[in-house]
């Protein structure tokens, strides 16, 4: 399902119009794009950070070209790509269908056939991604697509181009996520080499998902997934036989002891008895650009010998392989070989994407605080509407996360994190007749003021991080010592702004579950209970329709309720159909509204909330009687159901008392329906 262009994003790449948002990841945005033949695309844009490394646009060259040798069945074929557009890009086939893991997450573990044809599924496309010469490197449910004609696997090969590049990695970093790396991966005692066995492994992992909604080594953080991964077997005890002894074979701790894809196959389709034998996996040929390998050095005469496996070789004591796990799983955590984010949907796993912890800050997956380039202080926001402050850096008002908009950023505040009241951004305060523009509290939509950029300086602070300008269309972020007070301004050059360090704070805290009732709400923000994160509903079964998502709109009524009355929320509150101009008040968004897991019945809810000012929605509060309330995750009363009535782009709009229909302005049990989107400048 594709959500709408942001504001700031490109509307072209290339000769490809992009028109919806497909996904967004470490290594880039995947778009909706269509072609000069009308045909429909998907195009990964490459993160800015990765296009001005040269040595990255060789690896990205390299491994399109290898790419596109896998035959496409069973795959998103590779079309087109331009390593030298700025920023690069990649054309795939467009695989109408959900992924794997939303289909877990929403329905649960499968079953029977349905279990066995994505085991073969996999194993097809492997075959057909191994026999190219290419391995994965990063199969993972997400990357793997229920089509209309079966499994689609995708995103094959490309995360070798993301690895080990001179600007963002070292050489023992890795792309991929923990809970699916083959023990090699993680410490060489198991394989020097990476071979086509890794992703033999991943199928493993990735079918016993699909059987048991858990990962074979799931744990409660990356390291103990890690240390698991590396010393205990897996849990394979939901996976049914005889699949189940296939799986196990699929997860040998060591490359050599697992069957190929091919024979994976061959088992699966029962023609042949699966046996392991001693195979040349696949092995990435080199490039210009890849690495060498750094030497093993040799045990000292004295060693102790090691038990040895069944090829002969030298197998560490199993006391010694914990230690080695531990060693292994403490430098992924500390050493930001791991990219700690939230799952989209819920159900996630935790990434190891690039680099340090300042990429993944800037892809919006861990939270930060802000250092002021002098002393121990950093900016800290209390509530919404309140200017930003300095303080000594400790607590929730401290911690911020960014929201990519295109190329530049929200910043949220996590000051209400464990609360249910609205998201808090920091956006520049504009007073008519005031010189002085300080950063408060606003609401979270993208918007001239809200919209910051994070500049590199190209400079290190004293412990050698690096340090950003923080910036937007009004000036550069600075903080007036003398006044005690932020302010946004123009200096000028931009070597005259002042500089700031994004501290790690690490991963994000889950979304708040909903306390609000199911009738009358409460007015202001009230502690979460504990419970499951809550998920944007699925909107699905509105596309194709000329709805506008999160931009400003005025929400309109058709010309059968005698003209085109706007939904207007008043400043005392109250919620009527009273206007025809377009003002303040009748400014709205409409977002995907929060649930606790998407269900048929919550299909197609939406959010609808003031697009200026303080940040309210509309709330039913009993029949007929609506109100604009501060908005509430997971509430259902600002939850309205948006169902297509006829003409695209014409909607009906039904909440848990009222079912919104308007004579001559007014909500009425008896008068029109129909109802449409008109886009509106913030």
């Amino acid at each position: 399902m594709s959500k709408p262009l942001r504001p700031g994003d490109p509307t072209r790449l290339g000769r490809y119009d992009l028109v919806g948002r497909l996904g967004q990841g470490g290594m880039g945005t995947v778009f909706l794009g269509r072609a000069q033949d009308g045909s429909a695309v998907a195009i990964k844009m490459v993160r800015p950070e990765f296009a001005d490394d040269p040595e990255f646009r060789g690896r990205f060259r390299s491994e399109v070209n290898r790419a596109k040798q896998v035959p496409p069945f069973s795959t998103a074929e590779v079309l087109d790509a331009d390593p030298d557009h700025d920023p690069p890009y990649l054309v795939v086939e467009y695989v109408d269908g959900p992924s794997l893991q939303a289909v877990i997450s929403q329905k649960g573990p499968l079953t029977g056939s349905a279990l066995h044809g994505v085991a073969v599924g996999i194993a097809t496309a492997l075959t057909a991604i191994h026999g190219a010469g290419v391995i994965h490197r990063d199969l993972k449910p997400g990357n793997v697509l229920i089509a209309m004609g079966g499994i689609k696997v995708i995103d094959f090969g490309i995360a070798r181009a993301f690895e080990a590049t001179s600007a963002h990695t070292r050489t023992d970093q890795m792309v991929g996520t923990v809970a699916y790396m083959a023990p090699e991966r993680l410490d060489p005692e198991f394989g020097r080499d990476l071979t086509s066995a890794a992703d033999v492994f991943a199928w493993g992992v990735v079918v016993t998902y699909a059987a048991s909604g858990h990962t074979p080594f799931a744990a409660d953080s990356a390291a103990g997934t890690a240390v698991r991964i590396l010393t205990r077997p897996p849990d394979t005890a939901d996976v049914p036989e005889p699949l189940r002894d296939l799986v196990e074979r699929a997860l040998a701790k060591h490359p050599e002891e697992r069957p190929t894809a091919r024979e994976l196959l061959d088992a699966l389709l029962g023609s042949q008895t699966l046996a392991v034998r001693q195979v040349a996996a696949v092995v990435p040929p080199p490039d210009d650009t890849a690495g060498t390998a750094h030497p093993v050095p040799r045990p000292p005469a004295d060693a102790v010998p090691q038990p040895s496996g069944k090829d002969g070789t030298a197998r560490p004591h199993r006391w010694r392989r914990a230690a080695l796990a531990t060693a292994v799983a403490v430098a992924l955590v500390i050493g930001g070989v791991l990219g700690l984010h939230r799952a989209n949907s819920g159900g996630g796993e935790t990434q190891a994407t690039s680099t340090d912890p300042a990429s993944t800050i800037l892809a919006g997956e861990r939270a930060f605080s802000i250092q002021l380039d002098t002393g121990n202080r950093y900016f800290m926001l209390d509530t919404g509407g309140a200017e930003l402050e300095v303080s000594d850096g400790t607590g929730s008002r401290s911690q911020f996360v960014l929201e990519p908009v295109g190329v530049d950023y929200l910043i949220r505040s996590l000051a209400n994190e464990g609360r249910a009241g609205a998201d808090i951004c920091l956006g520049v305060k504009i007073t008519p007749g005031e010189n002085v523009r300080p950063v408060v509290g606003t609401g979270c939509t993208p918007t001239k003021g809200t919209l910051f950029s994070i500049t590199p300086t190209g400079a290190n602070d004293t412990k050698g991080r690096p340090a950003y300008r923080i910036g937007n269309e009004y000036g550069w972020l600075k903080w007036d010592a003398d006044a005690k007070r932020s302010e946004v301004t123009e200096v000028g050059e931009a070597t005259y702004a002042d500089s700031y360090s994004l501290i790690d704070r690490g991963e994000l805290p889950d979304v708040p579950a909903s306390t609000a009732p199911t009738t009358t709400a409460p007015t202001s923000a009230a502690p979460a209970t504990s419970g499951p994160k809550l998920v944007n509903s699925d909107l699905s079964g509105l596309e194709g329709l000329a709805i506008d998502f999160g931009v400003p709109v005025v929400i309109v009524t058709s010309g059968d309720a005698g003209a085109e009355y706007h939904l207007d929320g008043h400043p005392d509150g109250t919620v009527d159909f009273s206007g025809t101009a377009v003002t303040e008040t009748t400014r709205m968004t409409i977002t995907a509204a929060k649930v606790r897991k998407r269900t048929d019945d919550n299909q197609n809810h939406v959010v609808i909330a003031s697009a200026t000012g303080t940040k309210l929605c509309v709330t039913d509060k009993t029949n007929l009687v609506l109100r604009m309330e501060p908005c509430r995750a997971g509430d259902t009363t600002q939850s309205w159901k948006m169902s297509p009535a006829g003409d695209s782009g014409l909607f009906e709009l039904t909440g848990p008392h009222t079912a919104v229909k308007v004579d001559q302005g007014k909500i009425t049990d008896d008068g029109y329906a129909a109802l449409s989107t008109i886009a509106v400048k913030s």
